[in-house]
């Protein structure tokens, strides 16, 4: 993933860049395994980060709603607006839309501050970025989008498509799904507080119940930034010894090169998301391999179906590969754990189900991947 040198950066990404290259780390190396000073200052970025985030979220709510309740049309007159057209008139208080977009544009600027120097803070924890790394500078680039909350589809560069086997119409029914969850927690918490206060409730009272669920959303949204920038900067050192590992053990078997692609787009379907790590994933081992994509690159949908085809060692090693790639985006969903249960029913996986979740919770924790890495 290189940066275009065409693009100017926005004022965030040259901020970012500022205070992820300004940080120096006393480790020579990035840390995938983490010891208990590391672990507690994580956990003080964390609750640092909570705090702040979910002051914003109440702060906004406070500060948007006193004083409307306070002064009244005083402040925040109702004006009446013709509708073209239709001979109408409707009423709008444009001081209070003026001061509420006022409000939310400062809580963005403050929440982007603080997701930025929490993901320096926790990239400097882990020992990121690593002098060492010779993808440093495209680690970099990930903890910038990290912390932006930008959207990365780099997977596309190597025509892995995560939802693949999706209609268009699925797709859009599940990101719409993931982008309501606010509006409708919203509107069902406000319900929910004017049952409990009853039918005449104030409205002063109902609009300021909204602070501690905005508050709640700050710091779940804070709390993804950081789980997802932890397993960012634990999961390159990995990457790489896997990488290295695989192709010291199979650079000349090409058995093992035909079915590589299509084992990492196999991991990427089953997360049905953009995520770097997977990125790095298939890059590093296809750079390893030299193996060079064309075009529309074919790969078998059903690999997984075909793994008792494979000689032992490739059929456990591709197994060992996808339960990895499963992991290293630091999260496994129900749909993901019904998967491993059929494919170690069915002979495919070796590893069952409480085993992965045991490495999925150690990844997290910091505590690596050795295990599954030196499975033999």
């Amino acid at each position: 993933m290189k940066q275009n040198p065409h693009r100017k950066r926005s004022f965030w990404e040259r901020y970012a860049l500022k205070q992820l290259s300004s940080e120096t780390n006393s480790q020579e190396e990035q840390l995938a395994v983490l010891d208990e000073k590391e672990i507690a200052e994580l956990q003080r970025i964390q609750w640092q980060t909570y705090l702040k985030a979910g002051l914003a979220g109440a702060l906004g709510v406070i500060l948007l709603y006193l004083p409307y309740h306070i002064f009244g049309e005083s402040l925040f007159p109702k004006r009446s607006f013709q509708v073209p057209y239709f001979g109408q008139k409707i009423e709008l208080e444009i001081e209070f839309l003026v001061f509420s977009v006022i409000l939310v544009f400062i809580e963005i600027w403050y929440l982007t501050y603080v997701n930025i120097k929490s993901v320096t803070a926790i990239a400097k924890a882990c020992g990121c970025p690593s002098q060492s790394d010779p993808r440093k500078e495209e680690n970099k680039e990930a903890l910038i989008s990290v912390s932006l909350e930008k959207k990365q589809n780099e997977l596309e560069q190597l025509g892995i498509n995560p939802y693949e086997g999706l209609s268009p119409w699925g797709v859009w029914t599940f990101q719409m799904l993931v982008r309501l969850k606010a509006t409708i927690s919203g509107f069902l918490w406000k319900l929910i507080v004017t049952k409990i206060l009853g039918r005449y409730a104030f409205r002063l009272l109902v609009d300021l119940f909204g602070a501690p669920l905005y508050a709640a959303f700050n710091i779940y949204a804070a709390r993804k930034i950081m789980n997802e920038a932890r397993v960012r900067v634990m999961a390159p050192p990995l990457i790489r010894e896997l990488t290295q590992q695989l192709h010291e053990e199979f650079r000349n078997r090409e058995d093992f090169r035909q079915v590589l692609y299509s084992a990492l787009h196999a991991i990427s379907v089953s997360k049905r998301s953009f995520h770097y790590n997977h990125f790095l994933l298939a890059s590093s081992i296809l750079d390893a391999f030299e193996i060079e994509l064309e075009g529309d690159p074919e790969f078998d949908r059903k690999v997984l179906e075909h793994l008792d085809e494979l000689p032992e060692d490739v059929r456990f090693t591709i197994a060992k590969l996808i339960v990895f790639g499963i992991l290293i985006d630091g999260k496994l969903s129900m749909i993901e754990k019904r998967s491993i249960r059929t494919m170690h029913k069915e002979g495919v996986l070796p590893y069952s189900e409480e085993q992965i979740e045991k490495w999925a919770k150690d990844f997290f924790k910091g505590k690596g991947l050795q295990e599954l890495i030196e499975a033999k």
